[in-house]
């Protein structure tokens, strides 16, 4: 499974590196690429972007990600301020393709997050809020994520 960060400070990276732990690829893009570069390199991120284009691309680059629908999306999870979401997502959403996914772990108010998975699903895209509010289909495909940042698992970093 491989999936793209955005947002790598220290909420992203304590994700990241849960989910590293769990084998799951992570592909990192933040504000600040020398300590995206220092994440990369102390292993807690699998790489990292300059841009938002670079990382739909790296999450993408293969065929190995399948869900039991055998569909391949591309995840990608936002760590970022509520009032950097607008902009990241008006970014993000014209690269990504149908069965796509966005994880938005964001404090923004809970009527923008149910208006934007009506029209992320009018796109073909699955929007999830902070794993409480989604589609179906794109909680089970990112179960494994989920299960990865459970808090169970938060002493094995």
């Amino acid at each position: 499974m491989k999936v793209g960060m955005i947002g790598l400070g220290h909420i992203g990276e304590g994700m990241s590196r849960r989910m590293i732990n769990d084998g799951i690829e992570v592909w990192g893009y933040g504000s600040n690429y020398e300590k995206a570069e220092e994440q990369y390199e102390a292993g807690y991120i699998s790489g990292c972007v300059t841009e938002i284009k670079y990382l739909v691309r790296a999450v993408k680059s293969d065929g190995k990600q399948f869900t039991s629908a055998g569909v391949v999306p591309g995840i990608f999870h936002l760590v970022i301020p509520a009032h950097t979401v607008d902009d990241t997502l008006d970014e993000l959403i014209p690269l990504l393709e149908e069965s796509d996914i966005i994880i938005d772990h964001s404090n923004r108010d809970i009527t923008k997050c149910q208006e934007l998975e009506k029209y992320c699903s009018k796109l073909g895209i699955s929007y999830i809020f902070s794993g409480v509010y989604g589609a179906p289909y794109a909680v089970d495909a990112c179960s494994k994520i989920f299960q990865s940042l459970s808090p169970g698992n938060a002493t094995r970093i």
